[in-house]
């Protein structure tokens, strides 16, 4: 499919006058294969060792290890940054929000919905298989294209090894960790394919004077804006265990009416299947997979998941908005990322409570 994606290129290059797509890859080790099939596709691609690589499984690429590279793309007049481990099939993007505008680090949820959105549009057949940590507008670009997708409650670094991924059809499906780790299952090569699928859209966008910033907001006003954070804290001591289990329990059991100024809609108990509107008391049948975890829907159009682990105790946040147009980008997503800190605050008061 590297072949295709090719052939396309040259429909692609045609498209205007300007200059070519200036790319330039980082990671720990060096990518001369990696190099080679993007530079096929007509662009230029240069590589560079990264300053901090990643350290584990979990690990995965911040504004951190990438901020030296941004600094020399922008001075260079490169036009995407692509960070990678090869070894776990991770990747994250760097793009400019103008042609010649600063860059700015997509998230894991940023980048699924780039790439899935562009393998949608180009392949007849295709799935996917998601973390429960990765955005579900996911599921309404999947519905729109009348693809199957599929939340799967515990899906960690390397997804090679895990069982859903071992057991998926052989077709080609979709896989999306957290961990920032995304492979196209029943494709050779799938993190050359995946990247080439993104350098030629972005050279495309970029003949219109436009660039991958660009494609990701055109996605969020077909769908709704959503900013997504996963936060985890560390549970190893036996009182930080007892008060996050207070904090759940009273939640199952007795949840109050409002956190702070929010008030609860329903809460959702992946571990026996339910959700529970609080405002009506009617019980209904949980869509998501089975899980020791708990999905609080809030009155302002946010809501959080709790997923306790043996080690940590994750909070999925997920608040919804109105997006415009790119200037609101930033500003949206600090005013939500200051709404998550005060949430955070009023649920820890559930644990303090007697």
């Amino acid at each position: 499919m590297i072949d295709s994606a090719v052939n396309e290129e040259i429909q692609v290059k045609n498209l205007s006058n300007t200059d070519g797509l200036k790319v330039l890859i980082t990671s720990d080790q060096p990518q001369d294969e990696l190099v080679s099939k993007l530079v096929n596709l007509e662009v230029e691609v240069e590589w560079q060792k990264i300053a901090q690589p990643l350290t584990g499984l979990e690990d995965t690429f911040t504004f951190r290890h990438l901020k030296p590279v941004f600094d020399y793309a922008e001075k260079n007049g490169i036009d995407l940054v692509i960070a990678v481990d090869s070894t776990y099939d991770k990747f994250t993007l760097g793009v400019r929000k103008t042609l010649e505008g600063s860059f700015i680090l997509l998230n894991i949820h940023h980048t699924s919905l780039i790439l899935a959105k562009l393998l949608l549009e180009n392949h007849g057949s295709l799935s996917c298989k998601k973390s429960i940590f990765i955005t579900d507008l996911l599921d309404k670009l999947f519905l729109k294209f009348q693809a199957p997708i599929t939340t799967i409650a515990n899906l960690p670094t390397p997804l090679k090894d895990q069982e859903s991924f071992l057991l998926s059809e052989p077709d080609e499906t979709l896989f999306f960790s957290e961990n920032q780790e995304i492979i196209l299952k029943g494709q050779n090569d799938s993190l050359a394919y995946l990247l080439s699928r993104i350098v030629i859209q972005a050279k495309k966008v970029k003949a219109e004077n436009q660039t991958l910033m660009d494609s990701l907001i055109g996605i969020y006003n077909d769908f709704g804006f959503q900013r997504e954070k996963n936060l985890a804290v560390s549970i190893e001591e036996p009182s930080q265990k007892a008060f996050f289990k207070k904090i759940m329990a009273r939640l199952k059991k007795k949840p109050p009416l409002t956190l702070g100024m929010t008030e609860i809609i329903s809460i959702e108990d992946l571990s026996n299947g339910t959700l529970k509107n609080l405002l009506s008391g009617r019980i209904v049948p949980s869509n998501s997979p089975s899980a020791n975890a708990l999905q609080i829907q809030l009155g302002n159009n946010s809501k959080f998941l709790i997923y306790p682990t043996e080690q940590k105790i994750n909070f999925f946040f997920t608040s919804q908005g109105k997006l415009i147009k790119k200037d609101d980008f930033t500003t949206l997503n600090q005013q939500f990322d200051q709404r998550v800190v005060k949430l955070l605050s009023e649920i820890n008061r559930l644990g303090l409570e007697n």
